[in-house]
Parts: structure tokens; sequence; C-alpha cells
């Protein structure tokens, strides 16, 4: 195969009615004004693989400028590398980016990458990117995926592969080890043998990353669908113990199951994930703070009092709140939602109490997680039916429409 020269191979019968419309939309007007238009990274890799892509991206020879000029409906972010979104009702967005070129080649001491922003050839662009899989494009004009980087035989094998020389690429990026796990959990996928050496090799470079990114893949993996196999993935990695070694510690690594506690919720996540339900960030996050919130508790000299549930809550999250820099809004449900499951018991035995729990503005996220470990843990039926009928009760949690009238400035 020439450098110029991909391997072309015709798209499956079904894949172009399988493309969103206005995605179609956008590669058609390329297309007609003589630009390149292609379907790129995970949107042709999922169609392949016979899924739902959740975005369509674009990748084209045109300029952000030139893009904008052709759609009225375009908006430019970005400021050192530009990217058109080109907007579609009900919030869609068709990200469509300028071809890039790779960039420069860094050693196996090299440090991260600081700049990327050079227009490149569709080739650059596919050899710039992380996974071959996800370097796959899909040729609207000649209805042909083009591969530059071996991703179809990947693709085939089901087999996760860095482009290039994995302990260089996970160098220039560290948070490509943990786009590596999500990848791997959600479709299935092994790692190729040198790709997944370098991720255990390179692994303490994750404390160079930017926190932000780092938390971002964790909300990622989380709602992705396959949160259980993620962790497990991490677990076998030794990246929880980097990432949230609180949990790590506590859920140790015994011969029988070590990740008994954790995994039967993260499959209850993950079932109400793929069901199509929209979960909050605290609501997920509390899926695996809940066995050592409950070992915290367990840990006192006596039955916790009410008062005692929210200074337990908050030495667990705390320390991984202030490391990851967690948004305040965040960390506010996942500690209701830990000590709401135990204050329903005390809620639940006096009325007063029990309407002030209903109409908490963190009601409904504390609702949806014992949904969740009833789901894991088998709840008998009754106390299912007792949350049940409060969720009924107060079905928006908080009480907006009982707000106190304002008091008015006394005449003088």
């Amino acid at each position: 195969m020439g450098s110029n020269s991909p391997r072309r191979e015709p798209a499956p019968p079904d894949f172009i009615e399988r493309v969103d419309e206005d995605a179609q939309k956008v590669l058609r007007r390329l297309n007609q004004f003589d630009y390149h238009g292609f379907l790129v990274g995970g949107g042709v890799r999922d169609l392949l693989l016979g899924g739902t892509p959740k975005d369509f991206d674009v990748a084209t020879s045109a300029r952000p400028q030139e893009v904008r000029k052709l759609f009225r409906n375009c908006r430019l972010i970005g400021r050192r590398f530009r990217l058109a979104h080109i907007l579609f009702t009900g919030g869609k967005v068709i990200e469509t980016a300028t071809f890039r070129a790779k960039p420069a080649e860094v050693n196996r001491d090299g440090a991260l990458i600081t700049d990327d922003n050079e227009f490149g050839t569709p080739e650059s662009d596919a050899h710039r990117r992380d996974f071959t899989v996800n370097a796959l494009f899909y040729d609207y004009a000649d209805d042909v995926v083009l591969d530059y980087v071996g991703g179809l035989d990947d693709l085939e094998k089901r087999l996760l592969r860095t482009i290039g020389d994995p302990v260089v690429r996970f160098k220039e990026d560290p948070v490509r080890i943990l786009r590596a796990v999500k990848f791997a959990a959600r479709l299935d996928f092994d790692f190729e043998p040198a790709t997944k050496a370098a991720m255990l090799s390179e692994r303490f470079d994750l404390e160079k990353a930017a926190i932000p990114r780092l938390l971002e893949e964790i909300y990622r993996m989380l709602k992705g669908g396959a949160a259980a196999q993620s962790f497990k993935l991490l677990d076998e990695l030794a990246l929880m113990e980097l990432l949230i070694p609180e949990v790590s510690a506590f859920l140790g690594r015994p011969a029988d199951d070590p990740w008994h506690p954790l995994i039967p919720i993260l499959q209850a996540l993950d079932a109400a994930i793929l069901a199509g339900e929209d979960i909050c960030n605290g609501v997920m996050l509390a899926t695996f703070f809940w066995p050592l919130y409950q070992a915290a508790l367990a840990s006192l000299p006596s039955k916790p009092t009410v008062r005692e549930l929210r200074p337990v809550a908050e030495a667990i999250v705390g320390p991984m709140a202030v490391r990851l820099k967690m948004p305040k809004r965040d960390v506010a449900i996942l500690l209701a939602v830990l000590e709401g499951q135990l204050r329903f018991e005390h809620a639940r035995r006096r009325r007063a109490t029990r309407a002030a729990f209903g109409r908490h503005p963190n009601f409904g996220p504390t609702w949806r997680f014992y949904q969740l470990r009833a789901a894991a843990e088998g709840e008998p039926e009754e106390r299912i039916a007792e949350w049940a009928e409060l969720a009924e009760e107060f079905p928006q949690g908080g009480d907006d429409d009982r707000r106190r009238p304002r008091r008015r400035r006394r005449e003088r």
C-alpha cells in the first residue's frame, strides 16, 4: 500500500441508511462545492460494527472560514485549531473539522503534545488519531470506507491498537490510556499486546494529565453502558489505585472476587444507561462509593444517627472531590444520595420528617440511586414499595411550589 493509497472497501449495503440525515446534508453540501467531506472516527467504527453511533463527526478539506460560508447554521469554536459546529434542530451538532497534520514526532522520553494545530491531508489526519479503529473514513461521494492505518483488520479481529509506537502515543497524551480502557470495555475488544504493555509501563504519566480531562473520562466510563467492565479493566491495569485510591484500597485484591461489592451496582447502572435513561453524575459516582460508605458506617461503635451520616460521607468523598476538582453540584448530589439511603430509615417513622425528606431538592437522585441499589442488592418488595410511595407523593422533589412569600419592606 503506497503512502498516499488507502485501502478502499465498499461500505456495507445499509451503511448510508444508518447515517444521520443531518450528517448526510453536511457531507452532501461539502461535496457539491468540490471539497472532500468524510464521515470519521467512532461513527464509522460503530456503524461497521452494526451499532448506533452517539455522534457523527465530519472531516473535510475545507478550511473553517470556508465551512462557515457554506452553512448559515455554523458556529466556529476554538482558539488555536478552529472547529465548525453545524447546528440543527433539537440541539444536534455535527462537528466538522479541517484535516489536521500529524504532530511532530517525539521520542520515548518526549513530553506531552502542546502544539497540534496545523492543517493537513486525509492521510495525515488518520495518522494523528489515537487508535486504528478510530481512524477509518467514510467517503460519501464514492460510498467507500478508507483505511490508512490497518483499522479494518483490527476491527475484524476486535483488537484495540494504537497508531504508531504505543509508548510514544501514551507519552504524547496519557489520557489515551483511559480512552483505551473505555473503548475496550464498550466494544468488548482485547488490547493488542504492545498497546497493553505500554498502558502498564506509562500509567504513571497520568499524573501529568489535566485534571478536568481525567474526571471527564471517568464520567464517560460511567455513562457509556460498560461501567462494570471499564472498572474491572482499570483494576487489572493498576489504574484504579492512581485515579480513585480510596475505593481501590477498600476493595483490595482477595483471591475470590475483589469486585463483588462493586460490580452488581455498576451492572445495574449499565442496564439503566443501555435502556436509554439519563443518569446524573452524582448518582453515577455514588455507585462506586456506596460499598465504601456502608463499610464506614458499619465501623462506627454504635448505630449511626442522622447527624453522623453526612460527616461520614464527606470524609469518604472529600479527598477525591478535591483531587479531581469535582463540580460542587456533583458533590452535593453525591453526598445527598449517599446519606439519603439511610436517612430514609429515619424519615419513614415520622410524618413530618418524611415530608421534609420527600421535598428535598435532591430526593429525585436519591430515589433513582435507591432503584439501582434495589436492582443490584435484591431489596425486599415492601421496602421498594415504601420508597415508591414517597416518590409518588413528591414526584418532583424539592418544595419550589411552596416557597415562602417575600417579606415586604415596612413603609416608613
